[in-house]
């Protein structure tokens, strides 16, 4: 899924803010909330009152103005593999990711269907969906196509005097009128123009007894005697049925089911086990499986159903519980091991390390609702802050609910330290995404104008760790997550 079309822009305010704390991890307090300012103004990020905006123009194209702040106007406009489009509070979608089609139509799944069109994007018989429309050689029926008899690709042959046919898959010919085979072998066709009497009549579309009819008294329309051969119908794994001079399936024995739906019968073995669920099982044993899911890879989570994103802070591949280790080829989501500190102006490593892990770096409005929810809260936890939920400066305080600030940092206090990732259990969303506040900043796909969430080693958590906090990039604990 592509991000928003434009990139959020950086707020003055912002931007002030993330220099002041860079060079002293200090905040100046002039208001602490909106009920400290006058009139208009609000508590900016920055901690000032002021005015952010006084209309949508005044914001990033995908934000809105609400009582004079710009806030983020299509939380959670995302669609499965498409580019998602937000103007200043209208959620649409684009167009699908390549390999990526709508065939239903339907922008609440998004794109669902994988498929890149072939052969020009028309329908040939290739066992291909040439035109992605989820069928596959619709076009063409195997068992009476000529050009296709049983399998693509076979041709069935025309002797002398003769059209070629295709009955239930197996290849015949008729003679033309006024010719007959009335040596009944098919080397040389239709050999003869006049009707040789060859014995009883028998069901071969051959006047055998030359009485001017062809097959006279004989069913065609049984599973016992069907089609213009009168074979006998035999699908594996079912009943069968006659339908139209073809043999189908009527019903699949139990245990079967019929995913493609000819004389090939009841194809897949499969018993119901309930709803579909993430596993690569057709669990209801319709032909499909995850169908309507959106399933994430081991170390991700879905958020609101939406999009993927991993679970702990990105790591190296060998980091373990005491060192961060050295492979920088891909991010890795894992428990317990020191979370990957690309440091100041580490955006591109991250966005490479997504890359290569094949994902990539989350867009602001998936990092900001997987921190805030649904509900949009403060901190992922809930509204109000706790300073030993997550790892922040105040949760190894002596009293931290007293706070503890930033001259305990400076008289040498060592517990500030990032911890390894999973390490506070209740620093965690309803998605069951860890440490998105706290421990280290994390690195947004907006090119690198942002870090999000707070880090271990800065004052203020209080203000810092919050979801709607945005700060400018250079922070020496800057970390990251990724998204698919």
């Amino acid at each position: 899924m592509r991000g928003p079309l434009l990139r959020a822009r950086a707020h003055p305010p912002v931007v002030a803010v993330a220099i002041v704390l860079a060079a002293g991890c200090g905040v100046d307090r002039k208001c602490r909330s909106d009920e400290d300012c006058q009139g208009r103004e609000v508590c900016l990020p920055s901690g000032l009152c002021g005015i952010e905006c006084r209309g949508d123009d005044d914001c990033a194209i995908t934000e809105t103005c609400r009582e004079s702040r710009c806030i983020a106007a299509c939380l959670g406009c995302s669609f499965p593999h498409a580019e998602d489009i937000c103007i200043h509070g209208d959620c649409s979608m684009g167009e699908c990711d390549d390999g990526w089609t709508d065939p239903n139509g339907e922008p609440g799944d998004g794109c669902e269907y994988a498929c890149t069109p072939s052969a020009g994007g028309v329908e040939i018989c290739d066992y291909a969906d040439n035109d992605c429309d989820t069928l596959v050689d619709e076009d063409f029926d195997v068992r009476t196509d000529p050009a296709n008899c049983g399998e693509c690709g076979r041709i069935c042959p025309e002797p002398d005097h003769s059209t070629a046919t295709c009955d239930n898959s197996i290849c015949r010919y008729v003679c033309d009128d006024g010719w007959w085979d009335s040596n009944l072998l098919a080397d040389d066709g239709c050999e003869s123009d006049v009707c040789i009497p060859s014995g009883d009549e028998v069901c071969d579309m051959i006047d055998n007894d030359c009485d001017g009819d062809v097959d006279e008294g004989f069913e065609k329309d049984t599973p016992e005697s069907c089609g213009d051969y009168c074979i006998e119908c035999n699908v594996p794994n079912a009943t069968p049925a006659c339908v139209a001079g073809q043999c189908e399936v009527d019903t699949c024995d139990e245990g079967w089911i019929d995913c493609v739906g000819t004389e090939i019968g009841c194809e897949r073995a499969c018993t119901p086990s309930g709803p579909e669920v993430c596993d690569g099982v057709d669990n209801d044993c319709d032909c499909l499986a995850d169908e309507g899911l959106l399933c994430c890879p081991e170390g991700m989570v879905t958020v609101a159903d939406m999009f993927c994103m991993d679970v702990w802070e990105a790591s190296r591949a060998d980091a373990t519980e005491d060192s961060p280790g050295t492979d920088g080829t891909l991010a890795v989501s894992q428990p317990d091991v020191l979370p990957w500190n690309t440091g100041s102006g580490g955006w591109h490593l991250a966005e490479a390390a997504c890359l290569n892990a094949g994902k990539r770096l989350c867009t602001p409005d998936e990092w900001y609702l997987a921190c805030a929810g649904a509900a949009g809260l403060a901190y992922c936890y809930g509204d109000d802050y706790d300073p030993v939920i997550c790892n922040g400066i105040d949760a190894h305080c002596d009293d931290p609910y007293a706070g503890c600030g930033l001259e305990d940092h400076y008289a040498g206090n060592t517990h500030f330290i990032v911890e390894p990732t999973g390490s506070f259990e209740d620093c965690v969303n309803d998605w069951g995404i860890m440490d998105i506040n706290g421990n280290l900043w994390e690195w947004v796909g907006d090119d690198g104008a942002s870090i999000r969430g707070g880090a271990y080693n800065c004052g203020n958590s209080e203000l810092l760790h919050r979801c709607d906090f945005v700060s400018g990039p250079t922070r020496p604990a800057a970390g990251f997550r990724c998204c698919l």
